[in-house]
């Protein structure tokens, strides 16, 4: 243990080091861990059982690594799974991009994840999801109507398009696109050419990624009714509305039946008389919801509930609102993206 202490200390960067005692710290009874210099100059971290068996992580250091740093790294690693990568800090998105991809990863906030298979072990420890040593920004978040629009706007119109053209899509200003689409492909969501062109959209994990920032009941203003004679008495009472758009499990009721019936409107307290609701508190069946912006009236869909026809949201902004309802609703967003993912040329459409 002494003699490899030392010769961490001879042959390691400062980065080695550092990964080789946070692996050692969390390593099994009579595992060890080594540092050295391999073949090509690289490092390698040697994890060795107690049996004598022993497997080589090659250390690759990066003093920043975004998201779409690790993308790129990962289409260029041979050996993915024989990669430890050392870095100050690692985001969420960076170090989910690193475990699909079977990588091992270390970073200084105590974020650690070390695969080996022949001899097995997994270590895992979550340390920081916010970069202590930040700097700041024009953009950190996807929070606001603006953005919203943005992100609806990559989720719904196929690529390839340019951001004037995504400006234009979304009614959003060139500049306030500019900083969304750059923070999106820094996170490795939003993929673009030498041109500068969108190329590509990874629009099921984009809206995960804005359902981090936009909550269905957060953002819009909320307010809940009965509807006493259930939900099957609203749907034909909705073309007495001059604008709405149901969404929700009501959007997706072919993915589970829908308890909770949420629309958009302009007024909630106009529509809820036209609709004959009743106010309450609890036991609510149907919300109201006065949107964050008209863009949830934008690229509408029409569906059939029983013999009626009635229009719902654009898939994107029915899966951000139930991947952040209350109960099931997360796992009916799941279920509804993956049924979109096979049917992408059928809503997503040319800008």
């Amino acid at each position: 243990m002494f003699h490899t202490v030392r010769n961490i200390a001879k042959y390691g960067t400062v980065a080695g080091r550092s990964a080789a005692d946070a692996v050692r710290e969390r390593l099994p009874p009579g595992w060890s861990v080594e540092l050295r210099a391999g073949s090509n100059g690289q490092e390698l971290l040697t994890l060795r059982a107690s049996d004598g068996r022993h497997a080589k992580l090659e250390v690759v250091s990066r003093k920043r690594s975004t998201p779409q740093d690790i993308a790129l790294l990962m289409q260029r690693a041979d050996g993915r799974d024989r990669l430890l990568l050392v870095a100050p800090f690692l985001s969420p998105r960076a170090r989910e991009l690193l475990a699909e991809a079977n990588a091992s990863y270390v970073d200084r906030t105590g974020n650690l994840r070390v695969v080996a298979h022949n001899p097995a072990i997994f270590l895992e420890v979550r340390g920081a999801d916010r970069n202590p040593d930040r700097q700041p920004r024009a953009l950190r978040s996807l929070k606001g109507a603006a953005a919203g629009r943005v992100v609806r706007a990559l989720c719904d119109f196929m690529p390839p398009y340019g951001v004037r053209t995504l400006a234009t899509a979304s009614t959003t200003p060139l500049g306030t696109v500019s900083r969304v689409v750059s923070l999106l492909e820094e996170e490795a969501l939003v993929t673009r050419d030498d041109k500068k062109l969108v190329t590509s959209v990874d629009w099921p994990r984009l809206i995960k990624r804005w359902a981090g920032d936009y909550n269905v009941t957060g953002s819009n203003t909320m307010t809940s009714y009965l509807e006493p004679r259930g939900l099957s008495a609203l749907a034909p009472k909705l073309d007495k509305l001059d604008r709405y758009a149901v969404t929700g499990s009501l959007a997706s009721r072919d993915i589970a039946p829908p308890r909770l019936a949420m629309i958009y409107v302009d007024d909630a307290k106009r529509a809820a008389q036209t609709l004959d609701l009743v106010p309450t508190e609890t036991g609510a069946n149907v919300w109201l919801l006065e949107p964050f912006d008209d863009v949830v009236f934008e690229r509408v869909q029409t569906i059939s509930m029983g013999s009626v026809s009635v229009i719902a949201a654009a898939l994107s902004q029915v899966a951000a609102d139930l991947m952040t309802s209350p109960g099931r609703g997360p796992q009916e967003a799941e279920a509804l993206i993956e049924k979109a993912k096979g049917s992408e040329h059928a809503w997503r459409k040319r800008p």
